[in-house]
């Protein structure tokens, strides 16, 4: 290697280093909705799930002999099918849906854990709500890869020649897409944050201890408040 060649290496090293970081922000960048979404699914395995599970699960014994815990882990299965399912849903998706769902585990999970008193009934909302979300992505993917290998020729015989066979399946096609994004961008997800709403403020926010849970507010009535 000639010194003009080595000087040319060294000069080039600074821009095989930038090439390199911003390959690697635009590669972490392309699933970084799929990683918020799985740091999200697996805070509300070990907190949210965890206690929700504990707390079925629990058998009191009589006479104020303790409890029974078994330690199924139903909940946290569960939340391990829904992001699986979510995960197959958004790859390879363009923005913003792989957003839109990132954001419905991240508000899910605020809404769950801004009122514990509701945790239950949020918690499998929020899980529907992403269930349904996945299966929307997932059917209207479908529809769109099937249509877009129709050819006019395979419905001539019904529609009489291949240029109007063309133009149907043209407008068709557009239509669906139409309805699929309006769905996916705006009709699923405001179904979901809608849900998350009315569930968060379906009762009257306690004065004396806004976070607490049910069995709190039963304790705190059964003992006067510890007076």
């Amino acid at each position: 290697m000639s010194f003009d060649q080595l000087n040319t290496f060294i000069l080039d090293i600074p821009i095989y280093i930038i090439n390199g970081l911003l390959w690697l922000l635009y590669a972490v960048a392309s699933v970084l909705p799929a990683l918020v979404s799985m740091g999200i699914a697996g805070v509300m395995m070990l907190v949210v799930d965890d206690a929700v599970q504990k707390l079925a699960s629990a058998r009191p014994l009589r006479d104020g002999r303790g409890g029974i815990q078994t330690s199924p882990k139903t909940s946290q299965i569960v939340t391990g099918i829904v992001l699986a399912l979510w995960l197959v849903a958004q790859w390879g998706m363009g923005a913003p849906v792989p957003w839109i769902g990132a954001t419905m585990w991240m508000a899910g999970l605020l809404a769950i854990l801004a009122v514990p008193a509701q945790r239950f009934t949020l918690l499998n909302g929020v899980k529907v709500g992403i269930i349904t979300y996945a299966l929307a992505v997932i059917i209207s993917r479908i529809y769109l890869a099937y249509t877009s290998q129709i050819t006019p020729e395979e419905w001539a015989a019904l529609l009489g020649s291949a240029d109007a066979a063309a133009q149907i399946i043209a407008n068709t096609r557009a239509n669906a897409t139409t309805i699929a994004l309006w769905a996916l961008w705006l009709v699923v997800p405001l179904g979901y944050f809608s849900m998350l709403a009315q569930q968060t403020f379906i009762n009257p926010v306690s004065l004396t201890n806004p976070f607490a849970t049910y069995e709190q507010m039963l304790l705190s009535l059964r003992d006067r408040g510890g007076r």
